[in-house]
């Protein structure tokens, strides 16, 4: 879900590079970037993670990163 969304939002935001990283075969780097929880979000030292995050939620992220 989270990922749909994050496609969706970014689709014409060339300003934007997400990185997915696989916690599974990188185990150390997620430790290493403060991800405990799947999804997790990060942009700097702000974070957003939890079981269902929604489009909204996600949109509300990316515009406060922005801002930051």
């Amino acid at each position: 879900m989270a990922k749909k969304a994050l496609d969706e939002l970014l689709q014409n935001r060339d300003d934007i590079h997400l990185e997915e990283i696989e916690i599974l075969s990188k185990p150390l780097r997620a430790l290493k970037d403060g991800v405990r929880f799947i999804p997790t979000l990060k942009c700097g030292k702000e974070q957003l993670t939890g079981i269902l995050l929604s489009y909204d939620t996600i949109k509300a992220f990316i515009e406060k990163v922005e801002q930051s």
